[in-house]
């Protein structure tokens, strides 16, 4: 798009014969991505109550604001939005897809979780290959954070991270296969992580809305995923096909979670 924004003001200044001056590729360039694609993962039906989950050690700090509750599945009753779930994009193939130069490089070297009052925030944390991961403890108990992913790119770790401290996670590899999060301690916590190898993705917030920002345009393959699954169970695991409008917004509306 910027390429496109210095060739319009080129021809507004020199006239249209300039046209002809221009590199043959800056019109093609700006057609290759689009402004975003967004929608919001909607519940249908009723929306469930949620489960309280039974805390059973230091209840005087992790129940300090009241009952911890399950997010394995958490539906805004308001909207139906549908939180905490993971959406992407690959080619049709399921490969990484093109990544415009604007996001090649991974600006942001680290991604935080926190577990503050007994749970993990985030639930669901999306993050690059190449990026750390910071495990922080702004809670005044000890956590014991245990991930694990797949054994071939991500095999795990178990360590004890104490009041106010934290542990560094580098080198996580891109994965089909998501990273579970755990506390041994305060069994109940969990949590999820995915590392990509591109930047097309995004978490839906407390609404159930999501938003994934200059996508290469064309047909792709758009996957749906969160602690019960992918959406539409194993139909669901090979993504569902998506046109990606060049220099423009897709929206796909809102979709539903079955």
């Amino acid at each position: 798009m910027r390429n496109l924004s210095y060739a319009l003001a080129f021809v507004a200044v020199a006239g249209l014969s300039a046209l002809a001056l221009l590199p043959d590729n800056v019109f093609a360039q700006a057609n290759q991505w689009g402004t975003s694609v967004k929608g919001q993962v909607v519940f249908p039906g009723d929306p469930p109550k949620p489960k309280e989950l039974q805390v059973t050690k230091d209840q005087q700090h992790c129940l300090g604001k009241g009952p911890i509750l399950s997010e394995e599945l958490v539906v805004n009753p308001a909207d139906k939005g549908v939180k905490n779930v993971f959406v992407w994009i690959t080619k049709p193939d399921g490969s990484k897809p093109p990544i415009s130069p604007e996001l090649a490089t991974v600006k942001e070297k680290t991604v935080n979780l926190d577990q503050p009052v007994c749970a993990f925030v985030p639930h669901a944390l999306g993050m690059r290959e190449g990026q750390t991961l910071v495990v922080n403890n702004s809670a005044p108990v000890s956590h014991n954070v245990n991930w694990s992913g797949s054994r071939a790119n991500n095999p795990g770790c178990n360590v004890i991270v104490t009041s106010g401290s934290k542990h560094n996670v580098p080198n996580l590899k891109a994965d089909k296969d998501p990273i579970k999060v755990k506390c041994d301690i305060h069994t109940w916590m969990n949590g999820w992580i995915r590392v990509f190898d591109h930047p097309y993705f995004a978490v839906t917030d407390a609404d159930g809305s999501f938003e994934i920002k200059a996508p290469p345009a064309g047909k792709y393959q758009i996957w749906y995923w969160q602690d019960l699954g992918f959406k539409g169970g194993a139909a669901g695991n090979k993504g569902f096909p998506v046109e990606i409008k060049a220099g423009a917004v897709t929206d796909l509306g809102k979709v539903e979670w079955k």
